[in-house]
């Protein structure tokens, strides 16, 4: 009878562990973090993780502005950022739980979105690129330009991103990515809808794996996302438009409506181990402010001009910025894009 009883008790003290078990809820960009990483987290801190991705800023914004009240943590990039501050949206980090800030360089903290990297800490960063079939487009390719070819006619893709496929025209016209000159404007959106004639679609999350397939010949994404197929076909290149390109940083930061804010700072600060850093990276390619990490990370990752940026490219992208009141206009004008 004894035997039933503790077996009872056991039964009982599972099954209470999972009901309280802690959830955290995170809202981030596709392919993104090392799945492994998640389990171990969830191993480690005894909880559970949610995981629901978005395709672009302006999506995961939508989705938190139409009531989405139960994400602990969100990816924003920078620019994203600041418009979030402004609209009281994100609550200021606990940095008493965040020890591994010490991991992250000084010019990683107090970005223009976030001057006291208060609501906001760097995840990882990167640039916007073209992933080519090099058996299948005959030119070179060092420019914006190769993706207004006629040649190629159902074989591009672009993001579906207002901001990186307005960045695209603006660099061919020799404007600035933030470029609110309504003008300006004007002219890159004949030139997108022009382009949009040979365009085989907007699409983000599928982008690589349409180049992986064949698809598509020339496809306009993030440079992680592309090298997350380069390994699986010889034929696939990357190459950064000689006009310079996008640069983000997407940052860590934890909703004012997150229902568990101290799990979501524990899990902000496994991020910043350096070992978890590096794993992160070898995984999806992007790269990380954690300079500690480098040690860790594969020689043929840390030294790829196409993954840790070249100053010479570097000096000539930017990053996007919060455009204000502008950003309806330039909504307007995507709109319009995308009901041609």
């Amino acid at each position: 009878m004894k035997k039933y009883y503790f077996v009872l008790l056991a039964f009982l003290f599972i099954s209470g562990c999972g009901k309280n078990q802690e959830v955290l809820n995170i809202y981030n960009w596709a392919d993104y973090v090392d799945e492994q990483i998640l389990r171990d987290f969830e191993k480690e801190f005894n909880c559970k993780i949610n995981y629901d991705t978005f395709a672009n800023n302006e999506e995961m914004l939508a989705k938190l502005q139409a009531g989405a009240a139960g994400y602990d943590l969100v990816f924003p990039t920078g620019y994203m950022v600041s418009m979030m501050i402004k609209d009281g949206m994100l609550a200021e980090l606990d940095k008493s739980l965040l020890d591994n800030m010490k991991n992250l360089d000084e010019k990683d903290l107090d970005r223009n979105w976030d001057p006291e990297s208060k609501y906001s800490l760097p995840y990882m960063y990167g640039f916007t690129a073209i992933g080519y079939k090099s058996d299948k487009v005959t030119d070179v390719v060092d420019s914006w330009t190769i993706l207004q070819n006629p040649k190629y006619k159902s074989k591009i893709v672009l993001l579906d991103d207002m901001n990186e496929v307005f960045a695209i025209a603006f660099k061919i016209l020799g404007y600035s990515v933030n470029d609110t000159d309504p003008k300006h404007l004007e002219e890159a959106k004949n030139l997108l809808l022009e382009q949009k004639k040979i365009l085989k679609k907007y699409e983000t999350t599928m982008g690589k794996d349409m180049l992986l397939s064949g698809d598509a010949y020339l496809v306009h994404n993030w440079t992680g996302d592309l090298f997350q197929v380069v390994d699986q076909d010889s034929t696939i290149k990357i190459a950064v438009p000689k006009e310079g390109t996008v640069i983000f940083v997407d940052n860590t930061c934890v909703p004012k409506t997150a229902q568990n804010k101290v799990l979501a700072m524990k899990f902000i600060n496994y991020l910043m181990r350096p070992e978890i850093a590096a794993k992160n990276v070898n995984k999806v390619f992007y790269a990380s402010p954690i300079d500690a990490a480098l040690p860790m990370i594969s020689e043929e990752i840390k030294n790829n001009p196409n993954i840790y940026l070249t100053k010479e490219v570097y000096d000539k992208s930017e990053a996007l910025a919060d455009l204000g009141e502008y950003t309806a206009i330039k909504e307007k004008a995507w709109s319009e894009i995308k009901s041609k």
